[in-house]
C-alpha cells in the first residue's frame, strides 16, 4: 500500500510555470516605486510646475461658461478674450447679434472702488456676461468674426456646462 500512495504522489507533482523573459516586463515602461524619493504627490515643488507647463495656461484660451441665476434665468460669461479687442465694441456687436442685454465685468479701465475684492480686479481680466444661453451663438461669432480662426477654435475656445 505504500508503493500506491508513493506511485500517486510522484504522479501529481506540481510544476513550475516557465519563467518569463524579461522582454515582456520591458515592453511596459519602467517600474513605478510610489514611494521612491521623487514621486511624494504632496510635494509642492518641480511636478505641479511640470504638469502645468504640458497642459497650457488658461490664459491662452477663452473660456464660456453658464451660470444659474433664479430659477430658470441663466447668464453666459464669456473670459479669455485677448486684450487687443476692445470688450465693450464686442459686446455691442454680440448685444445686437444675439438679441440680449449683458455688460463687461472686471474691466481693467473701470474705476469701481465699491468692488468686494479691490486687490484681485484684473484676476480674470475683461469678463463678458450675457443674458440666457448664449454659448453656443458666442463660439460662432468669434469664429465668423475672425478673432479665432475655425481650425484653432477648437483649442482655444472651451464651452462648460452640459
Amino acid at each position: 500500500m505504500s508503493s500506491n500512495t508513493a506511485n500517486v504522489n510522484a504522479g501529481k507533482s506540481k510544476t513550475k510555470a516557465p519563467a518569463s523573459s524579461g522582454d515582456t516586463i520591458s515592453n511596459l515602461g519602467p517600474a513605478f516605486d510610489p514611494f521612491a524619493q521623487g514621486n511624494d504627490p504632496f510635494a509642492e515643488a518641480a511636478p505641479t510646475k511640470v504638469i502645468e507647463k504640458s497642459v497650457g495656461s488658461k490664459a491662452d484660451k477663452i473660456h464660456i461658461r453658464l451660470q444659474q441665476r433664479n430659477g430658470r434665468k441663466t447668464i453666459t460669461t464669456v473670459q479669455g478674450i485677448p486684450d487687443k479687442y476692445d470688450p465693450r465694441k464686442l459686446l455691442k456687436a454680440m448685444k445686437k447679434e444675439f438679441a440680449c442685454n449683458g455688460h463687461v465685468v472686471h474691466s481693467a479701465d473701470s474705476d469701481d472702488e465699491d468692488s468686494p475684492a479691490p486687490g484681485k480686479k484684473d484676476e480674470h481680466g475683461k469678463v463678458l456676461q450675457f443674458q440666457g444661453d448664449q454659448r453656443v451663438a458666442v463660439k460662432e461669432f468669434l469664429v465668423t468674426a475672425g478673432l479665432v480662426t475655425a481650425k484653432e477654435a477648437k483649442d482655444q475656445i472651451v464651452i462648460h456646462g452640459y
